[in-house]
């Protein structure tokens, strides 16, 4: 069980912490952008980051479950399950960045 809930916290610490600085690097990479268009590919990328968060997060505690009824030890099981999910996390966390900026170009164009 501890095993399960330190995946969990320390998964979810990387992909807060990516989240915040691929927010910054969003920031800079909106330059240019109205205000008022902006702030939709912020809301976008938050909400993503958000549930992209939880859901790797929730994900390396399950394969740390799984993993540790295929008899792993504990801190292997965290030890597979936090990296594989944490580099997703990242992955995923560009993704909705780059979903974010195209948000705003959308709005700046059409609205």
């Amino acid at each position: 069980m501890a095993s399960k809930i330190i995946a969990f916290l320390v998964t979810l610490v990387i992909n807060i912490a990516a989240g915040v600085v691929i927010f910054f690097f969003m920031l800079l990479g909106m330059n240019g952008f109205s205000e008022s268009d902006a702030n939709y590919g912020l809301g976008a990328y938050i909400i993503l980051g958000i549930l992209v968060t939880l859901l790797m997060s929730t994900g390396a505690a399950l394969l740390a479950h799984v993993l540790l009824r295929r008899n792993f030890g504990k801190a292997v099981a965290a030890l597979i399950a936090v990296p594989i999910f944490s580099v997703v996390g990242i992955g995923l966390k560009i993704a909705s960045c780059v979903i974010g900026i195209l948000i705003a170009d959308y709005v700046r164009v059409n609205y």
